[in-house]
């Protein structure tokens, strides 16, 4: 039997428990193809083995190295000191300012890519995206009943300006924020929070992945009015494999694309992973 490449993964995650989306769940197939090896820099601890020893020195020397993170981020940065074959997913669209990468993994399959020309990178690119929906589905509650409609509008995503959550107060109906405090700018996130209360938008903390599918199926409406550097693209993708109809605004033309784009899942997300990595192997 032919011996599996090695392959490192490297992300920036403080709480892994809330961590269950397409990325997770292709890395999870990617298992059969790869002997993968994890490091999360948000722990400060050694990376992982796939059985749980001690990570040798030795296997520093991985085939590929796979990073999850925007230009400039942790993982960006720890990655450009690491002399590795390496790529990256990019996670967000902070400015290019001259990385070198194996091979780049963007989510938006037309906008991402121009972004990337306007931006000046030359590099191999490809897109790899999708949601999990072994989690993210419609639900039912017994044959032939649909799931109950609670809210009529509900946002997802961290208390941050660029989300622009406060724009659901303008919302008619019933409406619910979820997100994450910010810990490095808590007072903004504070702030947007008591807007949001004053709006009479109910507001949770964060929730795990088996929890907000229960929200997304319980609304009409999945409002993510975050701008173009604000995310919400697995927001509108997971919206959607629940079958609810996910609403931005009009200044968003990269997650407009995700309204009529095909549902990505973790099976096409780990088809193009896998054939990326093995193109520059």
């Amino acid at each position: 039997m032919a011996k599996k490449p090695k392959l490192l993964f490297v992300y920036d995650i403080e709480d892994e428990d809330y961590w269950k989306d397409g990325l997770w769940a292709a890395i999870e197939l990617l298992k059969k193809d790869f002997e993968i090896f994890t490091y999360n820099l948000a722990d400060n601890k050694s990376p992982k083995t796939p059985d749980g020893p001690p990570f040798p020195d030795s296997d520093w020397n991985t085939d590929f190295t796979l990073g999850w993170g925007a230009f400039g981020s942790h993982v960006d940065k720890w990655l450009q000191h690491h002399p590795f074959r390496k790529g990256l997913c990019l996670a967000g669209y902070a400015p290019y300012q001259g990385q070198k990468y194996n091979i780049l993994f963007y989510e938006v399959e037309n906008w991402s890519k121009e972004w990337l020309r306007q931006q000046g990178y030359q590099g191999k690119i490809t897109h790899a995206f999708g949601v999990n929906t072994d989690i993210f589905q419609e639900l039912g509650i017994g044959y032939d009943e649909t799931y109950p409609k609670i809210f009529d509008y509900l946002t997802v995503g961290s208390f941050a300006a660029w989300k622009r959550q406060e724009l659901i107060c303008a919302k008619f109906g019933t409406k619910m924020a979820i997100g994450q405090i910010q810990k490095n700018n808590m007072g903004e996130s504070i702030n947007i929070i008591g807007n949001l209360l004053l709006g009479y938008c109910g507001v949770s903390d964060e929730v795990l992945p088996e929890k907000l599918v229960e929200f997304y199926n319980a609304e009409r409406t999945v409002f993510i009015p975050a701008d173009i550097n604000g995310g919400g693209e697995r927001a509108v993708l997971e919206a959607r494999a629940c079958g609810v109809e996910a609403e931005i605004m009009d200044d968003n033309p990269k997650l407009k694309e995700l309204l009529t784009s095909p549902i990505w899942d973790q099976k096409y997300y780990k088809k193009k992973l896998k054939e990326g990595i093995l193109s520059v192997l």
